[in-house]
């Protein structure tokens, strides 16, 4: 039996933007300190159609693909991350945050610690953006990535899975 690699633990996340043809991203940013045990890769079921017959019995049925979510939260994110999701700018030590709306089409990468683990890189996301504050940890953001399947790519998909070549 071949040995079981594990992908739990310690993880690092790094966005780009995405590239033409919903390519993944050339150059990937490591997004920062994760407060642990704070990130999740969680399946949504889609709808499911059914067609109904008289006294209820299902005579057909078919199932839509759900969604894919990837959530994760920062300590004390940084300026530069803020600036390069676009929400803010940085002049003189201080950041203005313009809006909480992060736009466009992101790629998203998640590398385990354990070498030999399968990690994922998934081209085509769009980012939710929700900072926050408490007495234990401080500022903190959390990031939302709803993973969607690439229109533009050939052939369409939604993440590759890679297997990590390094430990963190």
């Amino acid at each position: 039996m071949a040995k079981i690699i594990m992908a739990w633990s310690k993880c690092k996340i790094e966005i780009g933007k995405t590239g033409a043809n919903d390519a993944m991203a050339e150059t990937l940013t490591d997004i920062g300190v994760i407060l642990n045990q704070s990130s999740s890769l969680e399946a949504e079921a889609g709808d499911t159609l059914q067609a109904i017959a008289t006294g209820g019995e299902v005579v057909a049925e078919e199932a839509q693909e759900g969604t894919l979510r990837l959530e994760t939260t920062l300590i004390e994110p940084t300026d530069t991350l803020l600036t390069l999701l676009g929400i803010g700018t940085t002049e003189d030590n201080e950041t203005t945050v313009s809006t909480h709306i992060v736009d466009g089409d992101w790629s998203v990468k998640v590398t385990p610690k354990n070498m030999g683990a399968k990690g994922i890189a998934a081209p085509k996301c769009s980012i939710t953006y929700a900072p926050s504050w408490d007495e234990e940890h401080g500022n903190q953001l959390t990031l939302t990535f709803n993973i969607h399947k690439t229109t533009d790519a050939n052939p369409n998909y939604w993440y590759k899975r890679f297997t990590t070549t390094s430990a963190l």
